[in-house]
């Protein structure tokens, strides 16, 4: 965990001075749904989905590249046991496992195309530091882990008025999970991001 957050503030810094063109900053809220699966040590294939609401920072560091930072409420919604041909799901409330704020580090990539004086739309891509704050490990063999996640998508910027604008992200990733236990033997992660915040130019 201490290595990532050193490689995220790596980024930021070096990012921050990079670009110097086009700034702006803002901030907003978030939903994420994501699935991850895995297979333990008893050869139990399984697939947890989560959802995650939170609160975002992004900051315009030129014209084509944006820093953004993040916390969300990850909470597991169902979790899927194929054992020996048999499917087990269970829900929220039979996993029994507490959900885990995450912080969100990102850098992402974008190429405006401005549509009218109005619209401005981009395509857009970069990776995302999801880590865990919760490191409590539970009778029942699982601990939260860290993502980091390839994402992309679309996005689109609404103008209200010469400086001030709706930014809205819709993009969807792959995650490397990182850490947890090893005993549920994590491998991937996929799912989708929806930023909807207000800026500011400057």
């Amino acid at each position: 965990m201490k290595k990532l957050v050193v490689l995220a503030v790596c980024l930021m810094v070096v990012a921050s001075g990079a670009f110097s063109l086009d700034k702006a900053a803002g901030g907003g809220l978030l939903f994420n749904a994501s699935s991850t699966s895995g297979e333990d040590v008893y050869d139990e294939k399984w697939t947890m989905t989560r959802t995650g609401f939170g609160a975002f920072g992004f900051f315009g560091l030129g014209r084509f590249f944006e820093l953004n930072l993040g916390l969300l409420y990850k909470n597991p919604n169902e979790l899927k046991v194929t054992y020996e041909g048999q499917t087990y799901t269970f829900t929220d409330s039979d996993i029994n496992i507490d959900p885990s704020a995450a912080l969100q580090f990102g850098l992402y990539g974008k190429y405006p195309i401005p549509i009218s004086d109005m619209f401005v739309f981009f395509p857009t891509g970069g990776i995302d530091f999801e880590i865990s704050l919760n490191d409590e490990e539970w009778e029942n063999g699982w601990k939260w882990w860290h993502d980091l996640w390839l994402r992309a998508g679309v996005g689109l910027d609404v103008f209200f008025t010469e400086r001030m604008f709706l930014r809205t992200h819709a993009i969807y990733g792959v995650a490397i999970p990182v850490g947890g236990n090893d005993e549920i033997g994590i491998k991937i992660g996929h799912g989708f991001l929806l930023k909807v915040g207000l800026g500011w130019m400057f």
